[in-house]
C-alpha cells in the first residue's frame, strides 16, 4: 500500500494521533537520541527566539519554489533539489525519525510534514501542540541560529498522488464535476484580491503575486474552520475531532460536495494552510483529497488563467 493510501486509511480513524502526530511527552524521550531530527517549520526569526534542542529550521512557506513548480509537474521543488535540501541542508536520510513542529497551530508544521511525506520520507510526525506544548512539559529550549547538521543523503519515491497539478485544477474549473476546489486561505482580503502575498521563485528570490483573487469556482473554506488550536495553546489538538470535521464537510454540500467526489485544496503556496486542510479532510474521512501546491502563487502569476468573480 502506498504511503498516501495508508495515510488515508489511518487518518480516518483513531490511529491519526499515533501515525501523523506525536505527543510532547513522547517527543521529549527522543531528545539526544541518534537518528532523530527535529524540524522547526516557522520563520528563521521565530527559530532564533527559541527552538527544540538540535533542531533545524525549514520555514514551510519557503519550501515551495515557483520556478520548480512550473517545470517539475507541480512539485514544490524539483526532485533533485528537494532530495539535496532534505539530505544536505536538513541532515535527514531515509532512516531518520523526524518530528516537525511550529508554535502550536499546526499550519506551518503541516507544510513541512507534507513536503517530507510527498518526497517519500516514511517516518515524519507533527508535534501535537508544537512549541507551546513542549514548553508546558518543561522541554529544553535553545536560542540563536543553531548548529548546521551533518549532511546526509536522501532519495525517496515521490508520492505524486498527493498533489494536483495546474492542469488538474484547470480541468476542474472547466468541469466542476471533476473536483470540488477549496480555498483554504483565512483572509477574505486574499480571496477577493485586495491583499497580495509574496512567495519564492527560487532560493533567495521573492516575488509578490501579480494578480489577486481566487480560482474560478473555488469555495472559500478557511483552514481555521478545521483547526482545533488556532491560538497555539499547549493542551489543545491541532485538528478538530472527526465528527466536527465531518459536519464541516456536510456544510459544503450546498457547494457541490459529495462523499466520493475529489477535493482539491489550495492556499498561497500550498505548504501551510492548504496542507493543513488536506490533513483535516483526510481525518474527516475524505480520502480522495489532493493539494494544489502551486496555489495562488502559480495561478495569480499566470496571466492567461481566469480569475474567479464573486456572485
Amino acid at each position: 500500500m502506498t504511503r498516501v493510501l495508508l495515510l488515508a486509511a489511518l487518518l480516518s480513524g483513531p490511529a491519526l494521533a499515533q501515525d501523523v502526530f506525536i505527543s510532547a511527552d513522547d517527543a521529549l524521550k527522543l531528545v539526544g537520541k541518534d537518528g532523530v531530527r527535529f524540524v522547526a517549520a516557522d520563520s528563521e526569526k521565530e527559530f532564533e527566539k527559541g527552538h527544540l534542542p538540535g533542531a533545524v529550521e525549514a520555514f514551510a512557506h519557503d519550501l515551495q519554489l515557483l520556478d520548480d513548480v512550473r517545470k517539475c509537474k507541480g512539485l514544490p521543488m524539483c526532485e533533485a533539489t528537494a532530495f539535496d535540501y532534505i539530505g544536505k541542508t536538513l541532515g535527514i536520510d531515509a532512516a531518520t525519525q523526524v518530528v516537525v513542529y511550529d508554535a502550536g497551530m499546526g499550519v506551518n508544521a503541516s507544510g513541512a510534514w507534507f513536503f517530507l511525506a510527498l518526497y517519500g520520507h516514511k517516518n515524519v510526525r507533527i508535534l501535537e501542540g508544537g512549541l507551546a506544548a513542549w514548553k508546558a512539559k518543561g522541554g529544553a529550549i535553545e536560542t540563536g541560529k543553531g548548529k548546521a547538521p551533518t549532511a546526509k543523503s536522501f532519495k525517496g519515491e515521490v508520492q505524486a498522488s498527493m498533489i494536483a497539478t495546474r492542469a488538474d485544477v484547470e480541468a476542474a474549473v472547466k468541469d466542476p464535476s471533476k473536483a470540488l476546489i477549496l480555498d483554504s486561505r483565512h483572509k477574505l482580503e486574499e480571496y477577493t484580491g485586495k491583499e497580495l502575498l509574496a512567495g519564492l521563485t527560487s532560493h533567495g528570490k521573492e516575488l509578490t503575486v501579480a494578480r489577486g483573487g481566487f480560482i474560478p469556482g473555488a469555495v472559500f473554506s478557511p483552514w481555521t474552520k478545521y483547526a482545533g488550536n488556532k491560538d497555539a495553546e499547549a493542551d489543545k489538538p491541532t485538528l478538530k475531532d472527526a465528527k466536527d470535521l465531518q459536519k464541516q464537510l456536510e456544510k459544503l454540500k450546498k457547494n457541490g460536495y459529495e462523499a466520493g467526489k475529489p477535493i482539491i485544496t489550495y492556499c498561497h503556496v500550498g505548504l501551510g494552510r492548504g496542507s493543513f486542510q488536506y490533513l483535516a479532510l483526510l481525518k474527516a474521512g475524505h480520502a480522495n483529497t489532493k493539494l494544489y501546491v502551486g496555489g495562488w502563487s502559480e495561478w495569480g502569476n499566470t496571466p492567461e488563467l481566469p480569475l474567479g468573480t464573486q456572485q
